[in-house]
Parts: structure tokens; sequence; C-alpha cells
């Protein structure tokens, strides 16, 4: 099967455009010709997909296409003759990626310049230089193999130093992270010793987002496009539908970005989330939108953990969760769903209406499988330009109970029979 990204290559071939293999192929084109790109590249993905095209719906454009990244990061590069900041690929990044704020690259700038001041032993100790945050408000992250009082206090000078320069920078923090990841803020770290420390500043940024004020904590997930993030909640409100009558499970909720929006409409949030950072700053959101709200943490690695899910909201509201009104927002992270987290959902709530958030769209096949083994079949599907200038996209589709030829009713076992899903 074709993937999103080979798609859209071939729908840009098809327009004669030249998109190459550069990281951010769309950034210097203008955005209504990326757009035209996009809807037919999508057009032909979902047919991959086998998707009626009368679910599908246009692309939702992006309100800011180009100097939008309210995160972005560089590397450092140490040569025998040389120290410089660079891109993720490693390619020069000198002035500020089209996708990136104006503000980013004056300050990596000044960074790279106190990095090049600093003693060979602590620049040797440094891999990543991250930024994140609002357009207003940043947090300056630095990421360490070695982390020893001699760095802590050369960066510390180093980020006040860039502070008073440039003081939309309000908090900085050190990330101890010993393998020298490629991923700047790589999760699966040693737990042993210290994690991190805070240089100034708190450990959470404030965000307004159609008047709710979100708590986002400064290692959080948080979306890269924020301009957007006022769309990506409308469409996501639109396709859950929710009534005081349901109980909204947001899975992989992060900071609460859903389940904020959704309190109002719903009776009850059961927000989930692993990290506990996370759990905590979506219960305070959630609280702060008017939602009535039960935060648990829960990393969702596999079924066991969403039967631990729906055995503790049991407790919790002395019902059985299967028997409520329930909506699904499932937003996991780009690889999608653990294996059995899917049937366990069906299984343990019988929601009403899952709606899925797909940042990695190549996902998107194996979870509708999934779902349809499980009862569930795609009603509607919103592909959202969440990441102009670049091949990615962000589809949110709504599920709910039905039959197909390879999907069992909503009350039957599952059939791991054949079918045109089957591969």
């Amino acid at each position: 099967m074709n993937s999103l990204e080979s798609c859209l290559r071939e729908a840009a071939h098809d327009q004669h455009l030249t998109v190459g293999d550069a990281v951010e192929p769309f950034a210097r084109m203008q955005y209504p010709v990326e757009l035209s790109v996009k809807r037919a590249g999508v057009k032909e993905f979902c047919k991959e997909l086998r998707l009626d095209p009368e679910i599908v719906g246009d692309v939702v454009p992006a309100p800011m296409p180009r100097g939008y990244r309210s995160t972005s990061r560089r590397r450092l590069e140490i040569g025998r003759s040389h120290l410089r900041l660079t891109h993720g690929d490693g390619s020069d990044s000198s002035g500020a990626s089209p996708l990136e704020p104006l503000t980013h690259a004056a300050i990596y700038a000044a960074i790279e310049k106190q990095i090049f001041n600093l003693p060979q032993i602590i620049s040797a100790a440094i891999n990543h230089v991250i930024l994140r945050g609002t357009y207003e408000e940043l947090v300056l992250i630095i990421n360490v193999r070695g982390l020893d009082a001699k760095i802590v206090r050369a960066l510390r000078i180093m980020a006040e130093r860039v502070r008073d320069a440039h003081p939309v920078v309000q908090h900085a923090w050190i990330f101890h992270d010993p393998k020298g990841s490629r991923y700047y803020l790589d999760l699966e770290r040693p737990a042993s010793g210290v994690g991190a420390k805070k240089i100034f500043g708190a450990a959470a940024w404030k965000q307004d987002v159609d008047g709710i004020t979100y708590q986002v904590g400064v290692f959080s997930f948080t979306q890269v496009n924020l301009a957007m993030v006022p769309t990506l909640v409308d469409v996501v409100r639109s396709h859950a539908g929710a009534s005081s009558e349901d109980v909204v499970y947001d899975l992989y909720c992060g900071y609460g970005l859903f389940g904020a929006s959704l309190a109002k409409q719903a009776g009850r949030i059961i927000a989930v989330d692993g990290d506990e950072a996370s759990v905590d700053n979506a219960r305070y959101s959630i609280r702060r939108a008017g939602g009535n709200v039960v935060a648990l943490r829960e990393v969702l690695r596999d079924g066991s953990d969403m039967t631990n899910v729906v055995r503790t909201v049991s407790k919790i509201l002395k019902v059985n969760p299967s028997e409520t009104s329930n909506i699904v927002v499932l937003d996991p992270p780009r690889a999608g769903t653990p294996e059995k987290l899917i049937s366990a959902i069906a299984q343990g709530l019988a929601p009403r209406r899952v709606v899925a958030i797909f940042c990695g769209p190549d996902e998107i096949f194996r979870s509708t499988r999934e779902w349809r083994h499980a009862g569930y079949v795609p009603t509607r599907v919103t592909p959202v330009d969440l990441f102009p200038g670049t091949l990615g996209m962000e589809f949110v589709i709504t599920y709910e109970q039905g039959t197909t030829d390879d999907a069992p009713a909503p009350n039957q076992r599952p059939r791991r029979t054949g079918g045109r899903w089957s591969r």
C-alpha cells in the first residue's frame, strides 16, 4: 500500500513540481500550491485506505502556514575546527526555517555564540538545544549527555545571558539524556539519577485556546503548530458530538487539550495519560474549563492497561463503564496504538463513538482494520494540514458501531477472517 508521503510526492510530480528529499519540501512554495498538492495526494491516499469517498472531507487548511512552529530544536555538531548548531538532519541551520518564527533563529544565534565560549568539556556534554512554548513565552531546554555541578553552573550562566538578550525566554531547563539519543526529549532514558534540572522559570507554561487556559509542562507533548490548535480542537469537538449524557474518555490526554474543550458538552471527562505531570495539568485544565473530571495515570502499552483503566473507573463511579454512554477520544503517539488496545477499548467501554487522531497517517490502515474487527466502521474522515511545508498531515477519523464483511456485530466476538481489509 502506498504511504501518504508517496501519494503526496506523486501528486507533486503530476503537477510538475519537484519536492526532492528535503525535510520541508513545500516550505518555500506558495501555500495555495502546496494545498493543491495535498488535496490531490490525500484523495489518492484515502483510495489506498479503501475509505468511502463520501465520508472524507476536504483538507482543513492552516491559518498560518509559515512561521508557525512553536517547538524547534538544534543539534550541536562539534568538529576538529568548528562548533555549530545544525538542524536535526545535520543540515546548516543559519537563519530560520521558513516554518519557524524569526525569533527562534535570533535566539539560536545567541546560544551558538555562548556555546562557542564555553570550555570544551562543557560544550562536549551538549546534545541538543530546544525551544518550545507559545509565540510569546518560550522554554529553553538544553539536552545534555553528562550532568554535574560544573555543567549546571556554566549552562545557568549561558541561559541567563540568553534570557537577558531575549526576554521571551522565560523558562530554562536542563534535560539529562546520557544515551545521547537523537530524540531530543527521550522518554526511555534511565530512571536512575537526575532526569531534569530547572535553571530558572517554572515547570509549565500557560496557553489560551478558545478561551480556555491550559497549563503545559515543559517536557509534555504538545502540538508544534500552536496557531492551528483552535482549528484542530474544533474539528475534534465536531467529530465527538458529545452531550451531557456522555462520558468522554480522553486517552493519551497529554495536558488535557481535547478533554477541556469538551468539558462543557460532556457529563464527565476521564483523562488518561502515562506521564504524571501531564495528568496533573490535564486535571487542572479540564476543571478550569468547567468539567467534571477523573484524571488517571496509566501507561497504555497494551490491552491489559486499558482493562486497568476500566476497573479503576468502575470503582470510582460505582458503575460498569460499558453501561454508560461513552465517547472515546484517542490521540496516541505517532506509532499508533499498541497491540490489543483497540479491542480492549471496544470490549471494556463499548463506546458509541470513537474519535481517533492520527499524526502518523500510515497507521490508519492497521487501526481501521482493528476497529472493524471490533465491530466499528469509519463514518467520517477529516484531513487537517497541521504540518504545512512538510509531507506530514493529521487525520481525524470517527468510528461508530456497525457491521462489515469482516467485522462482527457490536455484541459479537471479533472474527479473524479475511475480507477486503485483510493483508
